[in-house]
This record gives structure tokens, sequence and C-alpha cells, in this order.
């Protein structure tokens, strides 16, 4: 990929389920609203969320904007039809929408070949091979997969408070936790099946139990759960990279980047395959969207990009 003549001005969009976030490529300037997660009418909430995180930066003029998205349609159709939307809401001849396994790895690797993983609220893998097609490995959202990423771990440490809550299951600390952030464990269940934003709250229980994990038996235990999935999902994604060669890992998310219980468990399991190359991401899924919309193409990535132009482009 060559960066383009005249560089666009671009707006960039990391849209996650916990938060949307955004930022000009005129200022460094970054703006966070309310995350979407997969529901009826997900795409109107994203283009309503794009456009709110936009008018929060003071509604500049955009010649490209690039969405990556945990909830990116999966139908061609759908994609274009949702950037249309977004670019005729803000006025912007051009959109580049993709999942955000996408703008992931473009942070996380620099644009280079390797494999990124990034553990948030879900879980986004993306292996892109010297040669060869792009491939997302893992994930599949909250209802049928992201082990290992902030939702599934709030959840498997809530459902452990509710069982030692009930005498189903061993006495835990998680259930005074689970109660200092949620409240009466009783009402819970109903809350949360109530709450439009529940993936996000349960995912936000994830920092209390890899907080406690040091000495909680369960805590531990659920931590070294979503650290045995992760690096399933690493080992399934490096068998895609090719020849057998050393491969860049980057990981990243807000449960991987920082020295957490949880990179600490991945990175001892990292630490007996020779032929991995590990490292913390280079940057984040925000950078890596501005760094793609900066290119004059999607290069690599282009087999996962939809790419949408107005008329007059």
């Amino acid at each position: 990929m060559q960066p383009v003549a005249t560089a666009p001005r671009v707006l960039a969009i990391d849209g996650g389920q916990s938060a949307v976030r955004a930022r000009h490529s005129e200022s460094t300037a970054a703006v966070s609203v309310d995350g979407v997660s997969r529901a009826p009418a997900t795409d109107r909430r994203i283009a309503v969320a794009v456009l709110a995180a936009w008018q929060a930066l003071g509604s500049p003029d955009a010649d490209r904007i690039v969405l990556g998205l945990t909830t990116a349609p999966g139908d061609a159709a759908d994609a274009l039809r949702l950037a249309a939307d977004v670019a005729t809401a803000i006025g912007s001849p051009e959109v580049w929408l993709c999942d955000d396994s996408v703008t992931s790895h473009a942070g996380a690797l620099s644009l280079g070949a390797g494999v990124s993983l990034v553990a948030g609220t879900g879980v986004a893998c993306l292996v892109v091979p010297d040669v060869g097609r792009p491939q997302v490995v893992g994930g599949h959202g909250y209802l049928l997969g992201d082990e290992g990423g902030g939702f599934w771990i709030g959840r498997e440490g809530l459902r452990a408070a509710l069982r030692a809550r009930e005498g189903r299951g061993p006495q835990t600390a998680l259930t005074s936790l689970a109660e200092a952030r949620f409240g009466d464990l009783a009402a819970v269940p109903a809350r949360l099946h109530d709450d439009d934003r529940a993936v996000n709250a349960i995912a936000h229980f994830a920092t209390d139990i890899l907080d406690a994990a040091a000495t909680d038996a369960l805590a531990a235990a659920i931590v070294d759960a979503a650290a045995t999935e992760l690096h399933g999902v690493l080992a399934a994604a490096v068998r895609l990279a090719g020849d057998g060669g050393s491969v860049a890992v980057a990981l990243g998310g807000r449960l991987l980047v920082e020295p957490t219980p949880l990179r600490a468990a991945l990175d001892e399991r990292l630490a007996g395959e020779p032929t991995l190359l590990p490292r913390t991401a280079d940057a984040s899924p925000l950078d890596g969207a501005m760094l793609l919309g900066r290119q004059a193409d999607p290069g690599r990535y282009a087999p996962l990009v939809h790419v949408w132009r107005g008329p007059d482009s």
C-alpha cells in the first residue's frame, strides 16, 4: 500500500460494544460515545453513534470515513447500505467499512503481515499471511464465541457468584465483588436481561475478576481458562499464517495491552513456541483505522473491506 498523493481528510471510527471512538486526521483529539452491541436495528444505531461521535469532534469535513466495527454487517449489500447512510449523514464522498479485526490488525502490526489478537469486550483475531488472503479467526460474537474476552470472563465470574449465593458452587470473593458492582444479586438476572447495554456491563466485571485472580481460586481458574481459549485462537491463526517460519503476533485490547494476569498467563503459553514473535500491539484499533484510511487503497486488507463511493467520486 502506498500513501495517497494528496492526503485525504480521514474520519477514523473504532466501533465496539463498550464504546464507539472517533478521531479526525487533522487533530490528535479523540472522542468516545456509547458502544453498540448486536440487537434489533443494529445498523441504524451504529449510524446514530457514528454521527454523534463525529459531531462531538466538531463535525469536521471528511474525504474518507473508515469504519472498523465489531458489529459490521455480514452481508455485503447491508454493509454498503450502512456505509451509504453514514456517508449521507456526514457528507463524505467515500466510506471504507470492515470488521474491527481489520483495523485492529492494521494498528497492531503497522500494516504488516502476521497475526493480531485483541481482547476487549469481545475478541478479534486476524491472520494476514505474506502471500494469500487474510482470514478472521474466532470471535463470533457474545452469543456464539468471543471466548477469553471481557464479556466471556465477566459472565463466567457472574455465574460463579450466582451459584455461590445459591449454594450450588464454592464460596468465592466474586460474590461480594458482583454485589458491589451490580447490587442485590437476587435482582441481577432480571435487571441484566432487561438492560440494552448488558454486554458492556458484564464485560466491565472482567476487571474485578482479573484483580481477584491473585487471591481467589475461582477467579484464577476463570483467567486461566480465558488464556487457554485465547491461546487456542492464536494457534489456529498461526497455522493459517503459512510456511512454518517465524510469525509476528501482536497482542492488544484493554485486557492484553496492559500487564494483566490474563496477559501474563497468555505470555507464559506463548513462551514455549519459538516460531512465534509476540509483542504488544504497535497501536490501537482507532490508530489502525486512521493508518489504513491514509493509504491509497485497502491493500492486503482489500478482501475484507467494503468500499462505498458516491456518484461524484
